[in-house]
């Protein structure tokens, strides 16, 4: 072997290990290139073997015909250089060609008739079990949607040894053909054993959980079909499957009531569709998107920004927008195939699929929740500009950007308000310039207060990009103009401003400008300037040392004044902020008997924000003293409240303590999973108040996956623990991880590789 043969296999080698599938694709095809200029004969096939699964994990399908042709002409060209195994792989990797071509409209069936003969007669050239080609038959029969040959196949496949007992995809077959035929007793009965984990596989039985979601929530099986959901949802991320699982996840959870759920799987996926290139993949997802569109529709969600739905450079679309356009996908290829298999098969199936009804409600996962806000129909210009700002004040910077894609262009009245929150909501290098325009337009206008605004967030913008000489003349300016104005609201955000913009130049004049702010912002009984000033001041104080009655002072204008103005973020700090002061005050006990009377003073009409924020104080003396349990119900109506704008990290983790001590492991690890990464980013930073926590979130997973039983799960947690241990030299998170590895060993009593490095 040459050694510019010897480089190329090792540079095969080398982009095995590559996670970047484009960058994968661009070394495979190196070696490709270099293969076939070299003459290796033997390196080319299997290269463009690795390149063509490549290009279908890159969801470009197509590309791997032309590459099949080459090494199955090169190899017709020189068989009695081949040995036995060679063929065979061959002989595979035709049967797989012959699948996909049929997942090909433009594909016509003599052609691929003729494959299928040529490929039956390779196989029984080499005296080979026909038990593949009649696998592969009844598979292009079913997408043909000609029944009779493929139970006739299915039979013949059956009789050549049938399905291998240890193969997943063997099983799923069987399972799905009786789920595509309506016969969900059947198929439960069958797959019951794999579902409660008694039956396994060389593989995850991801298929199988997800084949069986819609029958066992037609059968009432809601327990069942919800635990199938939870691992089938975490198991599909695990490895790279086919886009139809996720659509049949979306639909699942269309049909069953759990439509954010769906949105969360459509936001994940939706990204790849435009460029899928595998029509009955895009044909299946589109069914189950528009699936999930029209039950937001029938919701009253239509009108509800999918922002993830990215259809073009710049256009995004809503749920009713989304169900037409993923309809027409569905129905444009059904026909297609309908057209080439001269059957209406496709077409029935999908049209039938478009038209279910709900099957049954019921929540799948305690961790999901709406996360984005609706837009009512008929909205003017105006509101929907004033809801935006009002968004954005919040920091709930999604629901704003979707209100201005509702918005599109306003009114000339109205220009310079979204040219100013553009550029507020766009930030990047660019924000100061943009804000700087937006104020022209306001004096062209002659809309000085706005104008002034707008100038003392280009002042703030300055002042953090290190301009602090460019913006204290501004910000000053603004302020003195606006006091010669009778707009206390406005003012109070202007020295609300300048306090930013002083900040680290002069301490006094900071704390007068917020005493000036506070002032105005209760006289213009505006709550969001009230709680937007507090919070500064609070802040002060605490950096300042001030006695914790100052501190509980500020707080409780805060956090009233952030509940009154239906902005959760601002909330959550002032209770956090109460919570720190009355211990240090030893006013604990004082505090604790406030919120619980407030708590049971609560009417049927106190405002859902109300309830949230205090339920939120009551979790947390209950996490204090031990009582995890008793604190979820809070923490989940605080999460849901919290969605829009962001859920902070250890709010989630708090949660996953109370599913598990509740006794609640799925729901523990729908929770713990959601922000575990982010809290090993804190740590790293340094921001986590507790620096242990990431870990012991991490370790919460380990302990939930295996009283699960999940194993695969415990082993990828404490793969990332190992490396984490190992950056920080942590020898007692690496003991922690051996002990770990070493009980699942035990359990699995199998040989398991341990976790790296340590």
């Amino acid at each position: 072997m040459s050694h510019r043969e010897l480089e190329l296999w090792a540079a095969l080698e080398s982009a095995h290990a590559v996670e970047d599938n484009e960058i994968q694709q661009a070394q495979l095809e190196d070696v490709v290139s270099g293969a076939e200029a070299g003459g290796f004969a033997r390196l080319a096939f299997v290269a463009r073997r690795a390149l063509a699964n490549a290009y279908c994990v890159g969801r470009q399908w197509d590309r791997a015909f032309p590459l099949f042709a080459r090494c199955l002409s090169e190899h017709d060209a020189r068989r009695h250089e081949l040995d036995p195994r060679e063929e065979a792989e061959l002989r595979s990797w035709y049967c797989w060609i012959i699948q996909s071509m049929a997942e090909f409209p433009a594909i016509g069936l003599p052609r691929i008739n003729g494959a299928l003969d040529d490929v039956e007669l390779r196989f029984r050239a080499a005296g080979q079990n026909l038990r593949e080609v009649y696998a592969l038959r009844r598979s292009v029969a079913h997408i043909a949607g000609d029944w009779e040959q493929e139970q006739q196949y299915f039979r013949q496949w059956l009789a050549a040894d049938g399905p291998d007992r240890m193969h997943l995809w063997d099983f799923a077959l069987q399972v799905r053909r009786l789920t595509d035929r309506g016969d969900d007793a059947a198929a439960y009965e069958l797959a019951a054993p794999v579902l409660a984990g008694a039956r396994t596989f060389d593989e995850p039985p991801v298929p199988v959980q997800i084949d069986m979601l819609l029958p066992l929530a037609r059968l009432g099986l809601h327990s069942e079909s919800r635990r199938a959901f939870r691992l089938a949802r975490r198991g599909i991320t695990r490895d790279v499957y086919r886009y139809e699982y996720s659509g049949k996840l979306i639909e699942f959870c269309a049909l069953t009531g759990n439509l954010d759920a769906g949105l969360e799987t459509l936001s994940m996926m939706m990204w790849g569709f435009p460029t899928l290139n595998r029509p009955t993949g895009k044909m299946d997802f589109a069914v189950a998107t528009a699936v999930l569109m029209r039950q937001m529709v029938d919701a009253a969600r239509g009108d509800e920004p999918v922002g993830w739905a990215k259809q073009g450079e710049d256009e995004y679309v809503n749920a009713a927008q989304l169900l037409e356009r993923t309809r027409g996908i569905a129905l444009d290829l059904a026909a297609q195939f309908d057209a080439r298999n001269g059957t209406t098969a496709q077409g029935d199936r999908v049209r039938a699929r478009l038209a279910a009804r709900p099957v049954a409600r019921f929540q799948v996962s305690a961790a999901s929740y709406r996360f984005t806000y609706d837009i009512p129909e008929g909205l003017s210009a105006e509101e929907l500009l004033s809801r935006a700002e009002r968004h954005l004040d919040r920091g709930q910077r999604t629901a704003a950007g979707d209100h201005l894609r509702a918005l599109g262009q306003p009114p000339a009245d109205l220009a310079a308000r979204r040219a100013h929150l553009l550029a507020l909501l766009n930030g990047g290098p660019d924000k100061g310039s943009a804000l700087h325009e937006a104020a022209g337009q306001y004096q062209a206008e002659e809309d000085w207060v706005r104008m002034c605004l707008c100038l003392c967030d280009a002042a703030m913008w300055m002042a953090d990009n290190g301009r602090l000489d460019d913006a204290v003349p501004v910000v000053t300016r603004m302020r003195d103009l606006l006091r010669k104005l009778p707009e206390s609201n406005a003012i109070a955000r202007a020295e609300f401003a300048f306090a930013n913009v002083m900040t680290g130049l002069d301490s006094e004049a900071v704390d007068h400008a917020l005493a000036r702010a506070a002032e105005d912002a209760a006289e213009s009984g505006e709550p969001y300037a009230v709680a937007l000033v507090a919070g500064h001041q609070v802040h002060r104080a605490v950096k300042q040392q001030l006695p914790p009655e100052q501190v509980i002072a500020l707080a409780t204008t805060m956090r009233d004044a952030a509940l009154d103005a239906d902005w959760p973020a601002q909330a959550v700090h002032a209770f956090s902020y109460l919570e720190t002061a009355h211990s240090a005050a030893g006013t604990t006990a004082a505090y604790r008997r406030e919120i619980d009377e407030r708590i049971a003073g609560f009417s049927s009409d106190t405002p859902h924000l109300v309830r949230a924020g205090f339920g939120y104080a009551q979790a947390r003396v209950f996490i204090g003293d031990g009582r995890e349990a008793e604190a979820v119900p809070a923490l989940e109506e605080l999460i849901a409240v919290e969605r829009p704008s962001g859920v902070p990290a250890m709010h989630w983790h708090w949660l996953a303590q109370g599913y598990f001590a509740a006794g609640r492991l799925d729901d523990a690890v729908d929770a713990a999973e959601v922000k575990a990464d982010i809290l090993d980013e804190l740590r790293e930073r340094g921001s986590l108040e507790t620096p242990s926590t990431a870990d012991v979130n991490r370790k919460l997973l380990v302990e939930c996956y295996l009283r699960l039983s999940d194993f695969q799960g415990a082993l990828e947690q404490l793969e990332i623990l190992s490396r984490n241990a190992h950056h920080r030299d942590d020898a007692q998170l690496q003991d922690y991880v051996r002990a770990q590895f070493d009980q699942i060993r035990r359990a699995t009593a199998v040989a398991v590789r341990p976790p790296q490095p340590f």
